[in-house]
């Protein structure tokens, strides 16, 4: 059973147009949402954030905690995970993956609307008056167009 499905009271928040606090891309894999988010955050550095992603996984010789990776024990990841800490989480390859939720309100107390580009399912957990999420859907294109694109 997922714990957000049930919707007994949702919340609502009267906000200035633009003055959203998350801003969620959602789509196919393939349709731009990464290259989307990046151009937004290079376009207005002032204006938009985003967070950085946690792992259990060792960092590499050349990476440096914070700068593509939070690096984590595993013990404290699944701790956080299961205390519900975690907007969404994964595991590859042995090693687990996440965005922590606090990561999101650091961007906004920051000022800047965070940007994500995560899983449909954890606008379930964002759909709050603290986060106040502006969701947009880009469409897939044709699927000619994804097969070349593919190529």
């Amino acid at each position: 059973f997922d714990r957000h499905e049930l919707l007994i009271y949702e919340e609502v928040a009267r906000m200035p147009p633009f003055r959203r606090k998350t801003l969620v891309l959602i789509g196919a894999q393939g349709v731009g949402r990464r290259s989307l988010k990046n151009k937004l955050l290079a376009s207005d550095q002032a204006r938009y954030g985003t967070t950085v992603p946690y792992t259990s996984r060792k960092p590499k010789e050349s990476e440096k905690d914070g700068h593509g990776y939070r690096f984590v024990a595993r013990a404290e990841m699944e701790a956080d995970i299961k205390a519900g800490r975690y907007l969404e989480h994964g595991e590859y390859e042995g090693n687990l993956y996440g965005t922590k939720i606090d990561s999101i309100r650091a961007v906004v107390e920051a000022g800047k609307m965070c940007i994500l580009d995560v899983n449909p399912q954890a606008v379930k957990v964002l759909r709050t008056a603290e986060f106040v999420p502006y969701v947009v859907f880009i469409e897939a294109p044709a699927a000619e167009t994804l097969r070349a694109m593919n190529r």
